[in-house]
């Protein structure tokens, strides 16, 4: 016994008129292509300013990671003080192995000027830039809570007398991305771990 089966293919290309039903493959590759002249477009521009105004987007970029790191932690760890790492001393060579700390910088070592810990912004310094005037930290090995209490800029490579008389135990810097600025902002302790509200 032989069944005959036929299947009418072109019902399910007709509208109710009985005409083809236009196919939206159209729309999407215009789409795709809009969307890819619209990605190249961004990047290119982003080239362009990258190699015309490295600054400008040096501070763009900096900026918005500052602000990210700052928001994740106030959503993600809001009980939690910030803490840094103090290193060894040295200097630009010290500094420059990134290695996450704050570097104690022997070349400012003069009197009325706290001890200054630096840390390159790239290298973990700029989590600084998001502080403000009475922001609670903590310092890692120390039980002790630390609260900034000053905060001056400077251009880069200025005077250290530049510093003198800022009040506290210590200072921690970094650089402003794409400017030619130094933030300074000087630490005095508020009282162990667990009593400061």
């Amino acid at each position: 016994m032989t069944v005959d089966m036929t299947v009418d293919r072109t019902d399910s290309n007709r509208g109710d008129s009985g005409g083809a039903v236009p196919s939206r493959r159209p729309r999407r590759r215009f789409g795709l292509l809009f969307a890819s002249v619209v990605l190249v477009g961004l990047g290119m521009s982003f080239l362009s300013a990258s190699v015309f105004a490295p600054d400008l987007v040096d501070k763009v970029t900096g900026d918005v990671k500052v602000s990210v790191l700052k928001q994740f932690h106030q959503i993600f760890a809001p009980d939690e003080l910030p803490t840094i790492r103090l290193g060894g001393e040295g200097g630009m060579v010290e500094l420059d192995h990134c290695d996450g700390t704050f570097t104690e910088m022997v070349s400012y070592r003069i009197d009325d000027v706290l001890p200054l810990f630096a840390a390159h912004n790239n290298c973990g310094g700029d989590v600084i830039l998001g502080w403000d005037l009475g922001q609670r930290v903590m310092v890692e090995g120390s039980d002790v809570v630390y609260e900034v209490v000053e905060e001056r800029h400077t251009p880069k490579w200025s005077n250290v007398e530049a510093l003198v008389g800022m009040t506290g135990e210590f200072m921690v810097q970094t650089c402003f991305y794409g400017e030619n600025r130094m933030r300074f902002l000087s630490l005095a302790p508020v009282g162990p771990a667990g009593s400061v509200d």
